[in-house]
């Protein structure tokens, strides 16, 4: 079992490029957005929050399906693999790990080089989750806890 270090980082400017359209990737761009991350979203489809996004030039989408290629063109600090085709997300985790480029898979954590964690973020403090064993229901319910213990 792959053990991961909890590292912040400074988002900041940041590419990351998001590769699917749909409520999984919809929630990491709404994470993302919040640390001012520069966020390219690639898919023919996708949600009405991220289109509004779109409109809004927090973010740059491209409609089309991805393409081998697209992740070396844009040179992202981190790539985030949410397409609902396994054969897409395995594509995009080969060729984000050949540039050595941070990867989060949501289909397969065997795949990743970083897991994307739940967010609890107050004025004061802010707490990245994850599982250690791919209990995603143990996470939510822990991150709502620690958002409790945050609104003191």
């Amino acid at each position: 079992m792959k053990t991961f270090f909890p590292l912040f980082v400074d988002m900041c400017g940041k590419k990351v490029l998001v590769v699917g359209g749909g409520k999984i990737a919809e929630g990491r761009i709404k994470i993302l957005t919040n640390f001012s991350a520069e966020i390219t979203v690639i898919s023919p489809k996708v949600t009405k929050y991220i289109e509004k996004v779109a409109s809004t030039d927090s973010l740059r989408l491209i409609k089309r399906k991805y393409k081998k290629g697209d992740i070396n063109n844009l040179a992202p600090f981190m790539v985030i693999a949410a397409t609902d085709e396994r054969h897409t997300n395995h594509k995009i985790m080969t060729e984000a790990k050949k540039l050595n480029i941070y990867i989060s898979v949501a289909d397969c954590k065997e795949e990743c080089s970083c897991y994307f964690p739940a967010i609890a973020d107050s004025d004061a403090y802010i707490a990245g989750l994850v599982s250690k064993n791919g209990n995603h229901t143990g996470v939510k319910e822990m991150i709502k806890k620690i958002r409790k213990i945050f609104l003191f």
